[in-house]
């Protein structure tokens, strides 16, 4: 691993190739975690079984070219920093820092900002006041267009901040309100029920997004392919996109699998059992920090 942001940096797409990235693997802090249903987490996951998984990831990324930068050392109650792409975005060369709106991960803003500093890139913003913004929440459907889901962990004032940086950068907005998790706690993030795959691809679990929002992909010329609900609950939306070709999804998503290989994508799987506990997703476990854009 490196230790500086050191390629001319971009993330304006979420299928080109990934060139860098920052991560953090689960340490410590995960037994901070007493009762996990105070969390809304599944159980508690084990700490060394979840960072064989978080290196298993790492291992494969790296296999593909890809600089993998560590957010290295989080505050001990900090018990789902390895979630970093919720906490903020880059584009064009810094960071937009979000506000996370449950009070357990109050203090990994600061973690990232301190990072960024200490990687030698600037921050454009720091969603503050009563904006609310967790950046799971957004997905590049191209270059010059993200969707944000607006819910329990994003509101409306966090999204006219980002939205104001993003118009310096000419990229639109498209809001999109979340109906919930398969529980419906309203909680769940855009990037665990939408994920653009390809210029013209996406998952969907349609059940969590609006049916305007479908019409709207489908303008733009983008197919979608349905998740089922068992597949979203075992994280399927929540892939990454190493290469155009190329896409990492957690392990025992079948019908996902054969959608992907049907549009001839090389699939690998990732076991995903103890962090997936923690309640999030495996696109959360990775920030990019430089990624070519393909496709418009």
């Amino acid at each position: 691993m490196n230790d500086v942001w050191d390629l001319e940096p971009s993330v304006r797409s979420e299928y080109g190739s990934l060139e860098q990235v920052l991560t953090h693997e689960p340490g410590e802090e995960l037994k901070s975690v007493v009762d996990p249903e105070s969390w809304n987490w599944d159980g508690l996951p084990r700490q060394e079984k979840a960072a064989k998984e978080h290196r298993s990831l790492v291992d494969e990324l790296e296999s593909h070219g890809v600089d993998v930068l560590s957010l290295e050392t989080v505050n001990e109650n900090l018990a789902e920093s390895m979630f970093v792409r919720d906490v903020g975005f880059a584009i064009n060369g810094g960071m937009i820092i979000g506000k996370m709106v449950e009070e357990t991960r109050h203090g990994e803003e600061r973690r990232l900002s301190e990072r960024t500093i200490e990687l030698g890139a600037p921050i454009y913003h720091s969603v503050h006041g009563t904006g609310g913004f967790e950046a799971g929440n957004m997905v590049w459907i191209n270059q010059d267009t993200v969707a944000i889901g607006r819910s329990q962990t994003t509101n409306a004032a966090g999204i006219r901040q980002v939205r104001t940086v993003l118009e310096t950068f000419d990229v639109e907005v498209i809001e999109v309100p979340i109906f919930g998790s398969t529980e419906s706690t309203g909680q769940t993030h855009l990037a665990l029920v939408f994920s653009m795959v390809g210029p013209e691809l996406a998952l969907v679990y349609s059940e969590a997004v609006p049916p305007e929002f479908l019409d709207t992909l489908h303008n733009y010329g983008i197919e979608t392919i349905s998740v089922p609900m068992r597949e979203q609950r075992n994280r399927a939306t929540s892939t990454i996109v190493v290469n155009p070709k190329t896409v990492l999804l957690p392990s025992g998503n079948h019908a996902v699998r054969a959608a992907l290989n049907q549009h001839n994508f090389h699939v690998i799987e990732l076991g995903f059992r103890e962090i997936r506990k923690a309640g999030g997703g495996l696109k959360g476990l990775v920030l990019p920090l430089s990624r070519t854009v393909t496709g418009r």
